[in-house]
């Protein structure tokens, strides 16, 4: 009797799961599979629907340990098979989607799955194909062509962290870095640990001149591993420059325009070769000169800036009002 009492209660989750499912109300179905599984950790359709329950929840990883599990517990269950084999190429893992296909095939699918298996492995080759081409493009340099491929494969390995990251190294080599940090912030999720993709990150923005979202990554980096060598030291760079505009932003808006100047001179100092810092400190120096009323250093500083961009919007009225001073109304 105490058989058929486990049994029942195990189904009447299994059915308050399916329900709570079809009304999309996901944290409570899974309570619900997850009870069923305790109740009776062999029911091969608990952890079926758990997995449906982990896809919806977007937690893929999660769902193709449950799908293995029913693998394991019901080997002619194709549809697990076909599920799991979709989600093992959404991760790039071929030849293991590739076996779950062809096991399909082989036990006696339906017409509709047998279809699907099919166009499956077929799709599966040609990716393989356009990744050994992205591969040598990559090798050749031809970085442009490579982005072209791994576009294509990624529209379909969307959980591919390694394909992800090559992507973002051909970004960085045609030299646009900023399309390399949706990739990075995406293999970082996808890839537990991976200090790597929050350290090229931080770097990038450090490049870009974003020295507080710099730091915010490379923080990252080091909560997963204190003891990086790469990111302490770029840590304590960005850190210190941060520091340091972040006091002279201070002085600015206490009117201590001197004190302001010597600080932003510091500041190219510290980062002489990222040039955007010393462009940024020369165009809040131009500004300190314009309120100071040191017309002639003002104009000078704000040229400078103005020759590097010539549409800086700050410089250009910092020297307008510079000019006044100067009463130079003709320039």
């Amino acid at each position: 009797g105490a058989e058929c009492g486990i049994n029942a209660e195990v189904e009447k989750q299994l059915e308050m799961g399916k329900k709570l499912l079809a009304a999309g109300q996901l944290a409570d179905a899974l309570s619900h599979f997850h009870a069923a599984i305790e109740g009776d950790s062999d029911n091969y359709i608990a952890y079926y629907r758990r997995a449906t329950v982990y896809l919806a929840m977007g937690k893929s990883k999660a769902a193709i340990r449950d799908l293995s599990k029913v693998v394991e517990l019901k080997q002619d269950f194709t549809s697990a098979r076909l599920q799991r084999g979709h989600l093992l190429l959404k991760q790039g893992k071929f030849d293991e989607a590739e076996d779950d296909f062809k096991n399909v095939l082989k036990s006696n699918p339906s017409n509709n799955e047998e279809k699907e298996a099919q166009t499956q492995l077929t799709k599966s080759d040609e990716l393989q194909r356009l990744h050994s081409q992205a591969l040598s493009a990559y090798q050749q340099e031809d970085y442009e062509a490579a982005i072209s491929l791994l576009d294509e494969i990624l529209a379909v390995c969307v959980w591919d962290a390694e394909l992800r990251e090559l992507r973002a190294e051909c970004y960085i080599k045609e030299g646009e870095p900023s399309k390399a940090i949706s990739d990075l912030k995406a293999a970082a999720k996808l890839k537990n640990d991976n200090t790597e993709a929050f350290y090229k990150i931080s770097r990038i923005y450090y490049q870009l001149g974003d020295h507080e979202l710099s730091l915010s990554e490379v923080r990252e980096c080091l909560k997963l591993d204190q003891d990086h060598k790469q990111c302490f030291s770029l840590y304590k760079q960005v850190k210190k420059l941060n520091k340091q505009i972040e006091s002279a932003e201070e002085l600015i808006r206490e009117g201590r325009y001197e004190d302001a100047i010597n600080k932003y001179d510091t500041v190219m100092k510290t980062e002489p070769e990222v040039p955007i810092y010393a462009t940024r400190a020369k165009e809040r120096i131009c500004h300190c000169l314009s309120k100071n009323q040191q017309a002639t250093e003002a104009i000078k500083v704000c040229t400078e800036v103005l020759q590097l961009e010539p549409t800086n919007v700050n410089a250009l009225k910092d020297r307008a009002e510079a000019y006044l001073l100067e009463d130079l109304y003709e320039e």
